[in-house]
């Protein structure tokens, strides 16, 4: 279906002279380091001599039995042990254990041995697979590697000068070498919710690597001649734990979730898309709109807010714009279902700016920092427009996003723009601090505002963004001490989550595991910074490359199936389970886990509206025991890597005043009685 669209203006572009080039640039070498070798996983023979793997020096297996446990199925390795024709195998014949379960998001998994007898250049291979990539335990005389691979693109071979001919692409890109002695007697799994991946032999962890691939499913193979390996798969544990949901005490109040819908995105949706979006909008309760308006090109008549073909365009990659404009019809519609607008200004214009250094009482000189007079015209401006095109103004406004200026100029501006809304009888807006891009340097900027008494005492809401958590997302408790702080230098002050996203490249991945990361800062939002509305960095983009999209925004146009809006990946399903039934006005209330890593929220609202939240990032399945005196839930809400938000049977019904439910590892659990919301029957769809 063609499709005209209305693009921003295209800026200069100096391929030898941009942040971009080098990126791309960067990116390359990476990928270029990245390849150690390529081989064929049918090949299964001679993983452990490739060159790149990591070897760790011999180590002496501890001398331990078998763990206990209810045996699965068993597997010999033998003469007799019927062969099975693997295609692509240039003829060779090797005998199978094919393991019939799919994988849960997180996996514990152990074979034990009751004979590992490996005979002539024999290998045992514990072979794991996933959608986009796998890993592979190859064990031979004296020697254990351990090997990550990816396989989903035709481009992984590109970089080779001799391409494999095993039929597909496959690049190995982490692999570690383990020299030992002794017997092996058990070998133990882990893919954790830390992106880790651990290999246990007789009880020791022999080696880890951090690892951002799913898996689904399992099997062995045995390649080599006169074999005597006989086994068996454990089933897998399951623990019990029990949460106290305390309703009498009372955390923050939501106001909901959202992000931002760019306006060069939403344009490319058909008609039925356009319906469909709205649908969903409603579904996930995604209501708040981050407005990213007309930034650097606002003219100074300041009459082109939502002229479409000037929006400030931000590429990523070779993707095309995606901009700062506003579109004001989308805004109206948006407010018929409910939604709330929040407007701040990225990139000011040159004529909203000091044109000249300007000297702070320090001394320092500062180049182009914001004129607060103009700041504050231009964002009153926009609010006449929005009541004037929409009904109602923003109802918060922010002062900049991510970027770095005088406290002197935050004071001015704060103070200004409270002064000129409170004149023009926009009194009931509210203001929020700036939103810098870490929350480390957030910390740095609440402590700015404590220094500046007026303009502390005219905020009305804190603010931050987290891109700083990816620092931790091998290691997410990691980042509590600073979550703490944040919170504990804002407090008095309701807290925007205004910006969560993953954008680095290591982490560009369609990945449940990566999501679930994200599943617990969001968890860490609400219990620890009393988070009272959380966004995500885009809800619709204009994406071509994929790995942009997976990652940075929840939703994507679909051109090949009509131009409809399609999930990005697997983080609109783990954003989901906390966002589409948890309405704004909903109360958090004290709930208490046994299990800390069975990640707890629980919500009460007005008739008896009740949502608990439960996370599993344990790696057993968890029989979860939730005690909340008169609750009852009327929807059991499934997320994980087979369930995107799936309403499913409940059988959790309350016997004496508690629900019991199996939360499996890495799955989200919401039990609830708020039905998802729905648009209005006589909804018109905005063009």
């Amino acid at each position: 279906m063609p499709r005209s669209l209305a693009m921003p203006k295209e800026p200069e572009f100096d391929p030898k002279n941009t942040a971009e080039a080098k990126m791309k640039f960067s990116r390359r070498e990476a990928l270029k380091g990245a390849l150690l070798s390529v081989t064929s996983v049918a090949g299964l023979g001679g993983l452990a001599a490739q060159a790149g793997a990591q070897v760790q020096s011999s180590l002496q297996l501890p001398a331990a039995s078998a763990p206990a446990g209810r045996r699965l199925h068993p597997f010999v390795f033998s003469d007799s042990t019927r062969k099975v024709q693997a295609w692509g195998v240039k003829g060779k014949i090797y005998p199978h254990a094919f393991f019939q379960e799919f994988l849960p998001a997180l996996v514990d998994r152990t074979l034990v041995f009751d004979d590992f007898e490996l005979g002539d250049a024999g290998s045992v291979h514990w072979i794991f697979t996933g959608r986009r990539g796998g890993f592979t335990v190859e064990f031979t005389p004296g020697q254990i590697l351990l090997t990550q691979r990816t396989y989903d693109s035709a481009g992984l071979v590109l970089l080779l000068k001799h391409p494999p001919s095993n039929h597909f692409p496959e690049l190995i890109c982490d692999s570690s070498t383990i020299n030992y002695q002794g017997v092996v007697r058990s070998a133990r799994v882990t893919l954790d919710s830390r992106l880790g991946l651990a290999l246990f032999v007789n009880g020791r962890e022999i080696c880890r690597q951090t690892c951002v691939l799913d898996v689904e499913r399992h099997q062995l193979a045995y390649t080599g001649k006169k074999p005597n390996v006989r086994g068996a798969l454990l089933e897998p544990e399951i623990e019990s734990t029990s949460v106290a949901v305390h309703p009498a005490l009372r955390r923050q109040t939501m106001i909901g979730f959202g992000g931002i819908t760019t306006p060069t995105a939403y344009v490319q949706l058909s008609a039925e898309g356009k319906r469909r979006w709205w649908e969903l909008l409603s579904e996930y309760n995604l209501l708040l709109q981050r407005e990213f308006p007309m930034g650097k090109r606002l003219d100074p008549e300041m009459d082109n807010w939502d002229r479409l073909e000037d929006a400030s365009p931000h590429y990523y990659g070779d993707n095309f714009p995606n901009g700062e404009v506003s579109d004001f019809a989308y805004l109206k519609s948006l407010r018929e279902i409910g939604g709330q607008v929040m407007f701040e200004f990225w990139q000011m214009p040159l004529w909203a700016r000091h044109p000249r250094e300007w000297k702070d009482p320090g001394g320092r000189l500062h180049h182009y920092v914001p004129n607060p007079e103009k700041y504050a015209r231009a964002a009153l401006d926009y609010c006449r427009v929005s009541k004037q095109r929409t009904g109602l103004p923003p109802d918060y406004i922010g002062i900049l996003n991510e970027t770095d200026e005088p406290p002197e100029i935050w004071d001015q501006m704060t103070m200004g723009l409270r002064r000129a809304l409170d004149r023009a009888g926009f009194g009931k807006i509210k203001i929020y601090m700036p939103d810098r891009p870490t929350v480390a340097k957030g910390i740095q900027t609440a402590k700015d505002f404590h220094r500046l008494p007026s303009a502390w005492a005219a905020t009305d809401f804190s603010a931050v963004h987290m891109y700083d958590y990816q620092d931790y997302f091998t290691d997410p408790d990691g980042f509590d001490r600073t979550l703490e702080e944040w919170h504990r230098l804002t407090e008095g002050k309701p807290f925007l989550s205004t910006e969560l996203c993953v954008n680095r490249t290591q982490y560009q991945e369609q990945s449940y595991r990566l999501a679930l990361v994200m599943g617990q800062l969001y968890h860490k939002n609400l219990t620890l910074t009393a988070a009272s509305a959380i966004c995500y960095c885009w809800l619709l983009v204009n994406v071509q490359q994929p790995t942009f999209g997976w990652t940075r925004t929840l939703f994507v146009p679909d051109p090949s199936a009509g131009f409809f809006p399609k999930a990005s990946s697997f983080q609109l399903r783990v954003f989901g389970g906390f966002s589409r039934r948890v309405r704004e006005g909903m109360v958090r209330v004290e709930a208490e886990s046994s299990n800390p890593d069975v990640l707890v929220t629980a919500f009460a609202g007005g008739r008896g509206a009740k949502t608990v939240i439960a996370l599993n990032r344990s790696l057993k399945a968890q029989r979860v025991r939730i005690d909340w005196p008169g609750a009852s839930f009327q929807f059991k809400e499934l997320t994980d890597p087979y369930h995107e938000n799936t309403v499913v049977e409940n059988s959790g019904v309350p016997v004496n005043g508690s629900t019991e439910m199996t939360v499996e590892p890495g799955a989200i659990v919401t039990l609830s009685n708020v039905p998802l919301r729905k648009l209005p029957a006589d909804f018109t769809v905005p063009a």
